[in-house]
Parts: structure tokens; sequence; C-alpha cells
């Protein structure tokens, strides 16, 4: 077929070959509205490095944040492993703390990245730890430990982002004080989860037994559900740090980035294929965010 006319190059940004290899973060800074340099500078808090945090902290990493603070007291159990991509054998043999190998592994995924890890509970932790960092995420198994993550990031300005897995379904949602008409966390909370708060959920450790004398169960989970729900609490931390500022001067969000799951939940189910999202309502008596 002859050509008929001669394509207008003008506007295309010529890239040099030594670039396309060399740099590791090549493919992600051809996207629009990319800024590496916000990366490099972001500190995140990850709380919980179990199944999701594992591989939640393994994408901000290879995605070159510049420092994440990872926060979690358990140590690796054998049931770990088959969903843990940071975890092995040897991990288990010698009964290391979480957060102690996941540093030790991204120290080899990524050496330039900086790690701060601290084996305590959360509400051990010194407050001031929350205003060092931009953006909280949460991977943890109880609702004590996610109130309490909310509360801080609401009160903060920090934007939190809060991730639930079981069996072959998974959500996330995220929290941001400086959208006034927007819910936290809290505000979706019910009596029964009130009930259920001091019960620690976890995928290791004791069977809960409940009043009755019934065993409550540990939450199943598996490696597919994890990395999805992971990836995409990756996917909102970034859209956070490219986005905040523009957000900040705008009042809006930059469509190239993309607006995060601020007031609304999205949920996955595994058995259908299927995404959801659904609109939270904000609690006019919460005690987080109804008196901002």
């Amino acid at each position: 077929m002859k050509m008929t006319g001669k394509r207008d190059n003008s506007n295309i940004e010529v890239i040099g070959f030594e670039s396309i290899d060399s740099d590791k973060f090549d493919r992600q800074k051809r996207i629009p509205g990319w800024d590496q340099s916000k990366v490099l500078n972001a500190t995140v808090m990850v709380i919980g490095v179990g199944a999701t945090g594992n591989e939640l902290v393994k994408n901000l990493a290879l995605t070159g944040i510049g420092k994440i603070i990872i926060i979690d007291y358990d140590l690796i159990e054998k049931s770990n492993l088959n969903r843990c991509v940071l975890f092995n054998m040897e991990n288990d043999i010698e009964g290391k703390y979480k957060v102690d190998v996941v540093k030790e592994s991204i120290k080899i995924l990524n050496p330039e990245v900086e790690i701060l890890a601290y084996k305590d509970r959360l509400n051990d932790i010194d407050k001031n730890l929350y205003k060092k960092t931009d953006i909280i995420c949460s991977c943890v198994d109880n609702i004590e430990a996610r109130l309490e993550a909310n509360n801080y990031a609401y009160y903060y300005n920090i934007p939190f982002i809060d991730s639930a897995i079981d069996e072959h379904f998974g959500s996330i949602q995220s929290v941001y004080s400086e959208v006034r008409d927007a819910p936290c966390l809290q505000c979706g909370i019910s009596e029964k989860d009130l009930d259920l708060m001091w019960k620690k959920f976890s995928c290791t450790g004791q069977e809960i037994n409940s009043e009755n004398g019934e065993t409550t169960r540990k939450i199943a989970t598996i490696i597919t559900t994890t990395s999805i729900i992971g990836g995409i609490q990756s996917q909102q931390v970034i859209k956070f740090i490219l986005n905040l500022d523009h957000f900040k001067d705008y009042r809006k969000w930059d469509t190239q980035i993309g607006e995060p799951l601020i007031g609304r939940q999205l949920n996955y189910n595994g058995l259908i294929n299927k995404f959801d999202i659904i609109e939270k309502s904000k609690d006019p008596n919460c005690w987080t965010c109804s008196y901002k």
C-alpha cells in the first residue's frame, strides 16, 4: 500500500539507546505523569509484613521508594512459607522475626532502599513515627490495629490504605482526611466488629476459642489472593505519591495518575473473577473524623 503522507513525529521524545536498559526505572518513567524523584523521596509505613505485607514491600522496593518503615512483632512460621515471597525454609528453621528477614531480602532486591524495621506491636511504637511518613499502609489481621493506624493517619493528615484478605476474597480502602466528605475506616465499623476487636485473627499461632466453646478458624489465605491485593495496594500508594501535590494545589486528582479509592472500597472475588467498588458512607457521629 502506498503511503499518501508522512507522520508528524515532532512531538515524540527521542530516547537514546544508552538509557533503554541502563536505567532500571526506565519503563515506569515512560508512564505519563510519572515523577521518579517523588518516588525516591517518599517514605511509606507498612504495618504487618506477612503475606500481603510481603507483596506490598516487595513492590514498593522495586518501584524505588526511598524509605520503607516496617512494623511487625511476629516470628516466621512454616505456615507462612507458601505465600510469602521474601521468606524461605531457612528463615523458618532459624525462627527469625518477619521484619528482620524482610529487611534482609529487600537489601538484595534493591539495596538503595532504606528499611527501618520495628519488632513491636503497633500500640507500642513511638507515635512520632507516624509524622515521619508520607503514606501509611495496613496489612494486618485484626480490627484493633487497623483502627489505630486509621486514627493516627487521619489525625496527622496522612493518606492511609488498608487491605484485607480471606480465602479467595480481598478488599482495599483508602482514607485521606483532606477529602472532608469521605469516610474513614472507623465509619464502617459495626457493633459486631467492635465485639471481635480483642480477638486477634491470625494466619499463624493459636486457634481462638469462643465463649460457647466453639473454635474460630484461622484466616484461610492463598498466594494468588495476597499477590492481587498486595499489587492493588501498591498501586494506591503510587497514586498518592505522584498525585498528592496536584490534589493539594487544585483540589482534584490528576487524571494521568488516577484517583485513589477514597470513600470507596474495592472488593475482589476470586471465585467468580470479579471486582466491585462500593461507595462508603461517612458516619456523622464517628469519633475519628466527624469533628473535622
